[in-house]
């Protein structure tokens, strides 16, 4: 490998063998070197493909700005990810926790209070992404002997769904909010309390983090087949009169108006999540009808 460009003593942008850009790391790895050298393959810890301009930038822009642990660190935690779920995620979410282990850690040791808003709503509808985030922030305390809050974990929790759902953050943001506001309609249409360990809550939970996805996107596409739909007005009619409200909640906040299609499988998922709760089903049940 050619070294194209020296980032720090550490980091360097090299051409392969074919030709293509990759970033190698490594202790000592650039030291007293410049474009055009030859890499010492044995100091070489990492290499990261960069498959895009945009990461690229992003990258030389990180990389400037941060000590290189926290990028191993970062690599750690994308590697525990990927080991510990059928999660797929790469350089975005590395990006993307490399430059937030940098500010986190410094807010930790300035002793400023991470405030979290989203906090509560990040535990209840991504329980995995934020068991996932308790194990970055053991990595997190093991490399750095800091423990960071409660609130700067449920940040890397929503970095981890940014990753694998692709949303922008601030769309994310408006689908937690969309998400609860759904949940509170249908809870006090049906008069119901939801069990968030069934499995028919967190189906429809799953449903209305795509729904969301969906619906906020801007190239997304909203499904058209309304077969659920027209068998809602002629079985479900109280599901889908709550449907038809949360269609109008959506236009009246978002501006967004829902097919529906789309208010057809909230009409299934509704009349599951509501029988599941009258039959009293638990974990792991299934109804026999």
């Amino acid at each position: 490998m050619l070294i194209k460009r020296v980032y720090n003593n550490n980091v360097v942008l090299v051409t392969d063998d074919s030709g293509a850009e990759c970033v190698a790391v490594g202790r000592g790895l650039a030291f007293s070197k410049r474009a055009g050298d030859e890499v010492d393959q044995s100091m070489v810890e990492k290499v990261y493909t960069l498959d895009s301009e945009e990461n690229r930038t992003r990258f030389e822009n990180l990389i400037k700005s941060i000590p290189v642990e926290y990028l191993t660190i970062a690599d750690e935690i994308v590697s525990m990810v990927q080991r510990e779920s059928d999660l797929h995620v790469g350089n975005n979410l590395l990006i993307a926790l490399a430059d937030h282990i940098s500010l986190s850690l410094e807010r930790e040791r300035a002793g400023v209070p991470c405030e979290n808003p989203l906090l509560m709503e990040i535990k209840q509808f991504y329980k995995r992404e934020f068991a996932l985030a308790r194990r970055a922030a053991g990595i997190i305390h093991e490399r750095m002997g800091i423990w960071i809050s409660e609130g700067e974990t449920g940040f890397i929790a929503l970095h981890i769904v940014n990753a694998t759902m692709g949303q922008r953050a601030d769309v994310l943001v408006l689908s937690i909010r969309m998400i609860q506001d759904i949940l509170d309609i249908v809870s006090r249409d049906f008069s119901i309390t939801y069990d968030e360990e069934s499995i028919q809550y967190e189906r429809f939970l799953r449903h209305l983090q795509f729904f969301a996805q969906r619906v906020l996107g801007e190239d997304s596409k909203q499904s058209e087949d309304t077969f659920l739909f027209n068998l809602g007005k002629d079985q479900y009619p109280a599901a889908l009169a709550c449907a038809e409200k949360i269609g109008a909640y959506v236009a009246g906040t978002y501006g967004r108006s829902v097919t529906d299609a789309e208010k057809g499988y909230l009409v299934y998922h509704i009349m599951n999540l509501v029988h599941a709760t009258a039959s009293g089903l638990s974990t792991g049940e299934r109804s026999t009808e």
